[in-house]
């Protein structure tokens, strides 16, 4: 803690790497920020007690995916609030992808192939490639957004 001229107070904290994005991660926000449907996003950070968490049954800890995003699929859709997770790991993007939150649609999973993202299809298998432009994943999250 510092003391001010105003007799105020101004303290910091210890950074805990909440925010950090690893270089796929970078990657993918800077295409989220150029994006044309993209309307706002964030990184939802692991365990806090704000974060997103989409609970399974099949295991003690809940799954955070890694961003939340506000889309708008068309320029006269309403926005939709959706959760995209990048995934090194196929197997555990498979394992997650059964869970469908009803508030969020279907959580969608990229990974890395090649130099190229890709959607994670459900069975665990690289899906369609995506572009820099994301399109691929407007659609993608356009076409699991619907829930009943």
């Amino acid at each position: 803690m510092y003391p001010l001229p105003d007799n105020g107070i101004y303290s910091i904290a210890y950074y805990d790497y909440t925010y950090t994005l690893n270089n796929e991660e970078l990657t993918f926000s800077k295409a989220l920020d150029a994006s044309d449907f993209v309307l706002w996003w964030h990184r939802n950070p692991d365990r806090k007690p704000y974060s997103t968490a989409i609970v399974r049954a099949d295991k003690a800890n809940y799954f955070y995916p890694d961003f939340v995003l506000c889309v708008r699929y068309y320029q006269e859709a309403e926005p939709k609030i959706r959760l995209v997770e990048t995934k090194a790991d196929t197997k555990d993007a498979m394992n997650k992808a059964g869970r469908l939150p009803k508030s969020y649609g279907k959580v969608i999973f990229l990974t890395r192939n090649n130099q190229r993202l890709h959607v994670v299809n459900d069975e665990g298998s690289l899906g369609k490639t995506v572009s820099d432009n994301l399109i691929e994943l407007r659609e993608r999250l356009r076409e699991t957004g619907n829930v009943s």
